[in-house]
């Protein structure tokens, strides 16, 4: 999936239901979300009045006068609402005018599909991809429980290429289709939703570009929803509640977090040199020490073991294993007026940043299954204090410049470790499976970055991960990797 198209592919979800997608992606994934003062936030929406509703109805919902319709409504030359509302023609609203004053209980369903593509097989729950390319593209099936009734669903889309209102096995659906910038990489641009108001379920269906339209909704007509008394085995779906609290959460933050997040030079005490040894931060592991032993810098990948190296880092090199330089897009971002449309591009060196890291057990117990994990953040300092950089906008436009995005196409756009030479645990992953008292395991880790980052670098070991100043890493400190360029 391409970085470019985070910022319509997922515009408006939670992180909890961004979480049922994101495995979609091999490795490509940073952030659903995405505006250019804060790049891992949705955009303002007014839900106060809806989540409020939602106080007093519970997980119960009315039937109203009316029968409901899903449909598409422009909203400019390029923005599309997705909404259900009140459609008072028929016999359905007869049915409903009987049981308006009744309330009625949302079941919990079960999902069977009577149609995949062929090739295309279940890689998770609601995730669907070709076996020739696994958690790459297929579609991504997720569903919302409309707990404050039919009517309240609406969500608005930006940048949208094309969009039709489609009939899917009797039920109201709408398609949606995005640019794809990148057409050699397979890329989430497409949606369609379909709402079940029998049931008050609305399926939000992602679909990738190796996926054709007709078999996208094929899929979704063999689509069934079945009530169950059951509770395993049921559809996980998000209620449309908390959907709307998150949301306007998320909202707040963007008012409050509109500077980044700093580290002053009192937090960044901690930090390591090379070849300095300090304590992990887990009470678990409270006898484990790190030590950054050696760092090599590399234009090629030939340090690596490329018996257990990521077919992705082979890729990134030609046929004498050198790096080839990533590609960095300056994008121009769509709106409710416009289409994205990449205003230029450059080409930028890549190098290989290869860490030798030991792990010590002082204690007087044996070890076991010991995670270890390494992240590169990319941080600079600036008025005496330490920002990281964001991961999505490798550039910061300044006021003349016509484009607001600028991505790295290459590997090295990601900062978790893309390498690493020891394997442990159910999965024969990242864990050192055994550690005798005063016994030292060696592992080294790969990560690829730009040539103009090198002077950015710190290493944080953190097993908890993530690209900011959490007050785990913190407190375990960042190893100064920077480098001249």
């Amino acid at each position: 999936m391409n970085l470019e198209n985070l910022k319509y592919e997922f515009p408006q979800m939670p992180e909890e239901m961004r979480k049922m997608v994101e495995r979609e992606v091999n490795k490509q994934i940073k952030s659903e979300q995405k505006v250019i003062t804060k790049k891992h936030k949705t955009a303002k929406r007014t839900l106060v009045a809806s989540v409020a509703a939602v106080m007093l109805l519970g997980t119960t919902t009315y039937a109203g006068m009316h029968a409901y319709r899903l449909y598409q409504e422009q909203t400019g030359a390029h923005g599309v609402a997705v909404k259900i509302s009140e459609n008072s023609a028929g016999t359905d609203a007869v049915l409903a005018d009987t049981q308006k004053s009744e309330p009625l209980e949302i079941p919990n369903v079960k999902m069977s599909l009577s149609y995949l593509p062929e090739g295309m097989v279940e890689t998770d729950e609601g995730k669907y991809s070709y076996s020739d390319a696994l958690y790459q593209g297929g579609v991504s099936i997720a569903f919302y429980r409309m707990d404050t009734g039919d009517d309240t669903f609406m969500l608005k889309h930006d940048n949208v290429l094309t969009s039709e209102n489609i009939s899917v096995n009797g039920h109201d659906g709408v398609y949606l289709e995005y640019p794809h910038l990148f057409e050699d990489e397979i890329s989430f641009n497409r949606k369609i939703y379909v709402a079940y108001t029998d049931v008050h379920y609305v399926m939000e269906m992602y679909v990738a570009s190796d996926v054709t339209k007709e078999d996208a909704i094929k899929i979704a007509e063999g689509l069934t929803l079945t009530p169950t008394e059951e509770t395993e085995d049921i559809v996980s779906a998000w209620d449309w509640s908390s959907y709307l609290a998150s949301t306007e959460q998320q909202n707040q933050s963007v008012e409050q977090d509109a500077e980044p997040i700093a580290a002053s030079k009192e937090d960044m005490k901690h930090t390591h040199a090379i070849g300095e040894t300090f304590s992990s931060n887990k009470p678990d592991t409270k006898d484990l020490t790190l030590r950054v032993a050696d760092v090599q810098v590399s234009d090629d990948i030939s340090l690596l073991d490329l018996s257990v190296a990521d077919d992705s880092l082979k890729e990134e090199a030609d046929e004498n294993n050198k790096l080839r330089p990533a590609e960095i897009q300056y994008i121009k971002d769509g709106n409710s007026d416009t289409l994205s449309e990449v205003i230029k591009s450059r080409q930028v060196a890549q190098k290989l940043v290869y860490v030798t890291v030991e792990y010590t057990n002082t204690g007087d117990q044996e070890m076991t299954d010991v995670l270890f994990f390494g992240s590169l953040a990319r941080i600079y300092e600036e008025k005496d204090n330490f920002y990281i950089k964001d991961s999505l906008q490798y550039e910061t436009p300044s006021d003349d410049d016509q484009w607001n995005t600028a991505l790295n196409k290459g590997l090295s756009s990601l900062w978790e470790m893309q390498y690493y030479d020891v394997f442990g645990g159910e999965r024969h992953n990242n864990y050192i499976e055994r550690l005798a008292p005063n016994e030292t395991a060696t592992v080294h880790m790969g990560w690829i970055v730009t040539e103009e980052e090198l002077d950015q670098l710190y290493l944080n070991l953190d097993t908890y991960g993530g690209m900011e100043f959490s007050d785990s890493s913190l407190q375990m400190g960042f190893v100064d990797l920077r480098q001249p360029n």
